[in-house]
């Protein structure tokens, strides 16, 4: 049983409801936006590589499962993410792509909460970074330290790190 779920979906809701990163996009949007991230030089550097599916008509809610079929250019297994059609939006793949690069083993732990800070930073801000780091603390989560680089994002010949 993954104890940590339901805090984060209270988190979610308190960071994200009413805002952009929970407005519903298309599937090929939501695809575009993966491919962005996980083409992007900081993922390249961090996390594994990420193959996006369709599930099966009858699952409720989008996730994330290692692909061991898959090898990612890092040796590890690449992950499947998988996005049902009621929840596309940039806070589900900023969600399930947490998953990916803490591991899908760290359900929603300390781990997990750091990915998903880092993903947040990347696809919606800083200010959605901010909005969810403090919703996590509003809900008590503790967010452990990061075991790949600080998310950075390339701009032409210079960088920006994002805090």
């Amino acid at each position: 049983m993954d104890r940590g779920r339901e805090a984060v979906a209270a988190a979610e809701a308190h960071a994200f409801d009413g805002t952009s990163a929970a407005e519903r996009m298309t599937r090929d949007q939501a695809h575009e936006l993966v491919d962005a991230v996980v083409g992007g030089a900081w993922w390249r550097s961090a996390g594994p590589s990420v193959v996006v599916t369709v599930p099966r008509r009858s699952a409720r809610s989008s996730s994330a499962r290692s692909a061991p079929t898959a090898r990612s250019a890092r040796g590890s297994d690449a992950v499947e993410v998988r996005l049902t059609d009621e929840q596309l939006s940039v806070s589900t793949v900023a969600h399930e792509l947490a998953h990916a690069l803490a591991g899908v083993d760290h359900g929603h732990d300390g781990l997990y909460r750091s990915a998903y800070v880092d993903v947040v930073s990347v696809v919606a801000g800083a200010d959605a970074r901010a909005a969810l780091a403090d919703a996590f603390a509003r809900f008590g989560l503790d967010v452990a330290s990061r075991r790949w680089p600080a998310p950075w994002l390339a701009e032409g010949d210079d960088f920006v790190v994002i805090p």
